[in-house]
């Protein structure tokens, strides 16, 4: 896991919405479920195998984060920012919110269905 020290800020215009002892528990443990990562930058991060089971992602910015194998199963990630390089692969997507407010099917594998 790439460490987020000094990485993560709050999204430039938006209001602090993220708890930091969160993200300090992300960047130490790499198990952060029901964590509220809201409007947090996690931009071109390393998440490989990280618990996020219930957390809130809505405004992140996860472009270019590697989320591969990781466990995103009722996340909310509406409103977050991704692009091309945002990776999924292996990842556990059931019940997870999609940055357009689409909910991924029970079973969803590194894609949400």
């Amino acid at each position: 896991m790439v460490l987020l020290a000094g990485s993560f800020l709050c999204v430039p215009g938006a209001a602090l919405a993220f708890n930091p002892q969160d993200v300090q528990k992300l960047n130490a443990t790499n198990n952060c479920g029901k964590c509220d990562l809201s409007q947090t930058n996690l931009a071109g991060i390393d998440l490989y195998g990280a618990d996020l089971n219930g957390a809130n992602l809505s405004g992140a910015n996860l472009k270019g984060t590697l989320f591969n194998d990781a466990d995103l199963r009722g996340a909310n990630l509406k409103g977050a920012s991704m692009d091309k390089e945002t990776n999924f692969s292996g990842a556990k997507l059931s019940d997870t919110i999609w940055p357009d407010g689409r909910k991924c099917k029970s079973g969803s594998m590194g894609k949400c269905k």
